[in-house]
């Protein structure tokens, strides 16, 4: 019983960090990143002393794509959110009362990417057959 209470724990923690760390960059970071950045999910182990952060970019600032490839604009974003990690602490600190105050590490999250690259690849496939037939 006690391990499925700790699960459920972890799970409204790592909810809750999430949502303070996006509420931080929406409100404090978003002039400052190459685009519209979110945070697709954080892993805490069951100490809840470490934060994995996962965020992906949807949006990239267009003369940000003519300067660089989407993953080093990615990765670039994530080498800011890793300075501003003991700033994020702070705040989720002073959000949530927690015994242990979770380190923050911040990775790129390329699955989202993966996946709007599918759909758009998907999408274009099945718009051709429509443009075929009204064609014919």
């Amino acid at each position: 019983m006690k391990n499925m209470n700790d699960g459920r724990r972890v799970a409204r923690v790592e909810r809750e960090v999430q949502s303070v760390i996006s509420t931080f960059i929406i409100q404090r970071l978003q002039r400052e990143l190459p685009g519209l950045i979110t945070v697709t999910r954080v892993q805490i182990p069951a100490d809840l002393r470490q934060a994995r952060v996962f965020v992906s970019l949807l949006q990239i600032n267009p003369e940000e794509l003519q300067k660089e490839t989407e993953a080093k604009v990615l990765k670039n974003a994530v080498g800011i959110l890793q300075h501003w990690a003991p700033d994020i602490q702070d705040e989720i600190g002073s959000k949530l009362d927690m015994k242990y105050l979770p380190k923050l590490t911040f990775f790129a999250d390329e699955s989202t990417e993966k996946i709007l690259k599918i759909e758009r690849i998907i999408s274009g496939f099945s718009k051709d057959p429509k443009k075929t037939e009204d064609s014919e």
